[in-house]
Parts: structure tokens; sequence; C-alpha cells
């Protein structure tokens, strides 16, 4: 929907003009209800959802409804699950090495009419996203495709050893990639009336529903109304919800790539910026489950690395901290020449000037607002102090990051899902006063490379720290009360449709 529109212009403003990758915007205000959509309430046991008059295929849309419910209708390469590993579903293995991805195919799959999937289709639909809205930003790294037997060999400009997480892509009929209804591959197609019914051709079938109604809807606030007055009984919230849809209905939670994080000025005054060590102890004063739990009420978890803790290649090589850890603070302060200040209770130099940040937050963003507070008092604690420099204009905001006036300003990026962190380490507008090295810059190209270097990444990040990640983003699923039991993913809101029930069955 346009939503989608003005929340990735309104990100990219705030990283400066970033187009490597997505951004998510500040959260904007309250969802409320609007005028209610015209359909009939959703019987009992009826699983409603709602329907883009765009239709089915994301390749001719950016609608975000339509990618939705693409996921009911047409199977993909991999899914990713709700711990963020990969699902191979049509692909059977996706090997990286180099410039080259090998992408091995499953075979005896079929689409609805009982046309085989062939390797040419999956061909045609990854080129069909690479020039797509939707999808092209992430694939633009692509550059040739070959078809070896049941075999896509990818060639890329730069190595990417994560490239198989950017294959939760729809597959459909090479000569349909450009239909407003191609034929389904999934586990649902198309029933009479707007109805999607059980495909039995399905090549993973699921034991959700026979059909799901769909109801016609135009913009997010009618979905947001259509809960409230029964013509649906469950959408995905819009990234800028702030809860209040649940007034409605039981919202429901799943993990996401959009990083909360702390730009850092390094060319500022202070020797909590300037510094390598000063970022980290910086990194190591903040309670990140604490903001989580509090500043974003349960709807994020903590970021302890520059790599999502969830992803495979990073089980248990990452050294920051969840919860905030007090060690080493005297040490550090006392070999910068502070002693503390016992009357005001901060750290000061021998001039007696405090060790002190300016934090710029953009007010626009309920959570982000909490989140400074809370930042504010658990550094106070720890003797430095914080001023919030506050702004609810967000050109002005965006300015004062452009201009370097802040030490630390409070971000919020929605990372591609194969970790693509070149907004950072690439010299584009996301790592304007960030501290950059040749060092960081190597680990970060090893990564690329080889996802086995992602512990050797880690630890590189953690000593130069040029931002401070803080939380990884959960999206919304919002269902009418009485409904019970669905999987929801990265990849897909319906990624798991077995479990879902209805009042007490």
């Amino acid at each position: 929907m346009s939503r989608r529109i003005l929340a990735a212009c309104l990100a990219l403003a705030l990283l400066a003009g970033c187009s490597a990758a997505p951004a998510s915007t500040p959260a904007a205000a309250d969802a409320q209800p609007t005028a209610a959509p015209t359909a009939a309430p959703a019987a009992s046991g009826v699983l409603t959802i709602g329907r883009s008059t765009a239709g089915y295929n994301p390749y001719l849309s950016d609608n975000t409804l339509v990618e939705q419910d693409a996921g009911l209708v047409f199977e993909r390469f991999v899914q990713i699950t709700p711990d963020l590993d990969l699902d191979y579903r049509l692909a059977d293995a996706i090997d990286s090495s180099g410039n080259q991805v090998v992408i091995h195919l499953q075979g005896g799959c079929y689409f609805a009419d009982g046309d085989a999937i062939t390797p040419d289709d999956a061909a045609a639909s990854l080129w069909a996203a690479k020039a797509s809205p939707m999808y092209g930003a992430r694939l633009a790294n692509l550059e040739n495709i070959t078809v070896d037997g049941s075999s896509l060999t990818l060639t890329l400009s730069q190595p990417d050893s994560l490239f198989g997480y950017l294959c939760d892509l729809p597959v459909m009929k090479a000569e349909e990639v450009a239909s407003a209804q191609p034929t389904a591959s999934g586990r649902y197609t198309y029933g009479p009336d707007g109805t999607l019914v059980k495909n039995s051709r399905a090549p993973f079938p699921c034991s959700g529903p026979d059909v799901i109604h769909t109801t016609e809807v135009n913009s997010y606030e009618e979905m947001v109304s259509g809960l409230s007055v029964g013509s649906l009984n469950l959408y995905a919230a819009s990234d800028s919800a702030s809860g209040s849809t649940g007034y409605y209905g039981q919202e429901g939670y799943y993990k996401t790539n959009n990083l909360i994080f702390l730009g850092v000025n390094s060319g500022g005054d202070s020797p909590l910026v300037t510094t390598g060590a000063g970022r980290a102890m910086v990194s190591q004063l903040v309670d990140r489950r604490q903001l989580a739990e509090s500043s974003y009420l349960g709807r994020a978890y903590p970021a302890v690395g520059a790599i999502n803790s969830f992803y495979p290649c990073v089980n248990s090589q990452q050294v920051l901290l969840a919860n905030q850890n007090t060690n080493g603070v005297a040490e550090f302060f006392a070999q910068l020449g502070y002693t503390m200040d016992v009357q005001s209770g901060y750290w000061a130099d021998g001039a007696g000037k405090r060790a002190s940040l300016r934090l710029l937050v953009y007010t626009g963003s309920t959570y982000k607002k909490y989140a400074a507070s809370l930042i504010q008092q658990q550094l106070a604690s720890q003797g430095i102090e914080v001023q919030i420099l506050e702004t609810d204009d967000f050109d002005a905001y965006r300015q004062q990051i452009t201009d370097g006036q802040f030490d630390l300003y409070i971000g919020e990026i929605k990372l591609y899902n194969n970790m693509d962190l070149s907004p950072f380490f690439s010299g584009g507008a996301a790592s304007a006063h960030l501290a950059q090295s040749e060092t960081l810059s190597a680990a970060y190209g090893a990564f690329r490379a080889n996802k086995s270097a992602a512990g050797d990444f880690e630890a590189v990040f953690a000593a130069e720290m040029p931002y401070i990640p803080l939380l990884w983003r959960s999206s919304t699923v919002v269902a009418a009360r009485g409904i019970s039991g669905l999987t929801s993913s990265l990849s897909d809101v319906f990624y798991s449709l077995d479990g879902l029930r209805f009042g007490n069955s």
C-alpha cells in the first residue's frame, strides 16, 4: 500500500539518503480505525483476510498486502523460519562460493493445473523478482542466471555467503510472471467469489482451513477497521502501529531484521565517541533487555552484535551483552583522567567538565522517545550525563544528523535478510560520521565471502563499535479474539497454518 512507499521515503531520509537498503521510518501516530469496509462480517470459524485490488502477483506491485497474500498462493525457493533459519522448499539446497550461487531444485513439484515446476520457471521468477519494485533492490547484486539440469547457477557482482536468505521468492510459470493472476504453485489456489481454496497439487500442503475468505481493502486503515467490525479477522500490522490495534483483537509477534541502533559521531569531542574503547563502554552500559521490555513493550529483542543473533552463522559467537555490564567502569574513566564528582554523581575531567553525551531523538516516534529517556537513565546511573536533543520536525532531525550535531542518535534501518551491512560499511549516507577502518572493512568482506568468518567479524566489530546495535524490532499480526495458533515469520505471515484454531476448536 501507499504507506510502504511513504515509510521507505521517510526512512531513507533518516539515513540521509541511503539507497543501499530499505529503512523503516520512526513510528508514526497510532493507527486509528477509519470508515469500515462494506463486506459482511466474517463467519465464525472462517479465516477472512484482506485482499488488494492489485491481485496476488508481487512482481507487479510494491503493495505489501499483495506480498503477504502471495505467501498463500505461491511456493518459494526457501522460507525463513520463525527463528531465522532457512527452510528449504522448492530449493533443495543453496550453495554460495565466491561470486557464484548454485540453487539445487526439488524435483516432482507441480503447479495447480498439473504442469511441472521447471528450472526455467525458477529462473524466470528470479529475473521477474530482480525487475520488480518489491524485490529489485535486494537482488541488485544478481548479474546472470544459467540453467544446468535441475540447478540454477547465479553469478553475483560481489560475494554473498548469505544469498540464500534472499531467495524467499515466489515461483511462477515462466510465461506468467507478468500476469495479474498466475497459476498457483503454493498451498492455496483461486476459488469462487474471491476465496482461496486448498491446492491439491501443492508441493508442501498444509492442514490449515480448506477455504480462506478474502475481502477487498484499499488501505491499511481499512484492515484495522475491518477487524473492529468483523469483516476480516486477521492482518499484519504496519511497522508504525503502536499497539492500539490490540483493542479489537490479540497480537502476535515475529522476528524481523529491523535494527534499532545508536548512530555515533566519531568526529565529536568526547572520548566516549571518538575511540573504540569509549564506544564499547557506552554499549556495555546500555541495558538492551530493559529497552526491549520497557521502551518497546516486548515488541523488540536485544541486538547483541552486528548480525542478528538468531542466524546460525553467529551462534554463540557474539560478545555484546543483553543486560547492562558495569565491570571496569571506574578503571576506564581513571585511564582518561576522570574522577567521580560525588556531589553530582558524574565523572569529570581535571577541568571539572563532565563526561557527557548529546543524544538526538525524533519525538515523532513514541518508542524512540521513551528509549532515549531510558538510555539517559542507564548511563546516568554510571556517571555519564546525557543531554537529550528532541525534535518533532523530521527534516530538522535529518539535517542535524547530516551536520553532525549530535554525539549519539537513535536510528532504525530495515536490513536485507542476507545481513547486508553496506549502508554502514560502504561509505553510504548511513555511514556518515561513523568510524571506519581497513581492519573492519576486511573482516566484513571476509564474512560476505564466507559465512564461517562471521564470528571473526563480530569480534572486530565489538572492538571498534562504529555504531551501537540496540534492538531488533518484531512485527505484529493482529487476529480477532478466538483465533489462535498461527505461526508467522519474516518470510511469510502465513508461515504455518497447521495450528490455526477458532474458539475452542
